[in-house]
């Protein structure tokens, strides 16, 4: 009889065992971490321009010291769209004759986020505007002139987290010309892209 009644309590005891080591592992909301978007569920709109450098060659015709130069970087269509992108004020130093000087631009005092989405470039084209001794802004020398070589650019966009895009994290633009030469007159370059960030033939304008 005793030994009956230590085999029921060890057949409940085995019983008990087993019915914990099955039991589902409690996975409650504290052991899981919250979930981020992949950059796959991204789109071009999440993406904006947070990175801006600008390279100027010189040829043989050098900037003078004390002729003020404005760089502009900013989507190429829109209403005042100059004053929502990125820019650079009020460069003095000389460019010396077969020289490069690079720039990293601020942003401008108007700077939109969304207007300088990937999305939106991709729509607009970039432009990119060397504003040489803009009007009321001297001094200017009248025999002065500059011959530039090259314009080049490196835009870096990224997410709200400081992610780089997939295949647009950094994409360097470059504009030749054999007619960027500028002077008192001719005091406006504009560099601009297709949507697609080709280069279209450079433009200038002449002080009115």
């Amino acid at each position: 009889m005793k030994k009956g009644f230590l085999i029921i309590i060890g057949f409940c005891f085995l019983s008990v065992l087993h019915a914990q080591i099955s039991k589902p592992k409690n996975t409650s909301n504290n052991n899981q971490q919250t979930q981020q978007p992949s950059s796959s569920s991204l789109t071009d709109a999440d993406y904006f321009l947070a990175v801006v450098k600008m390279t100027v060659k010189t040829g043989k015709d050098n900037k003078e010291l004390g002729s003020k130069v404005i760089l502009r970087i900013y989507p190429a269509s829109g209403t005042d769209n100059w004053r929502k992108g990125y820019n650079q004020e009020n460069i003095i130093p000389e460019f010396k004759p077969w020289s490069s000087n690079t720039y990293t631009l601020p942003r401008a005092a108007g700077f939109d986020q969304s207007f300088n989405s990937l999305a939106n470039y991709k729509t607009t084209g970039i432009m990119v505007d060397i504003n040489y001794n803009t009007v009321g802004n001297g001094p200017f020398f009248l025999l002065d002139a500059w011959k530039i070589e090259e314009v080049s650019v490196t835009l870096e966009f990224k997410d709200k987290n400081g992610n780089p895009h997939p295949t647009m994290g950094s994409k360097t633009i470059y504009f030749t010309d054999s007619n960027m030469y500028l002077d008192y007159s001719k005091w406006q370059l504009y560099c601009k892209t297709d949507p697609y960030f080709n280069t279209l033939t450079p433009f200038i304008t002449k002080r009115p």
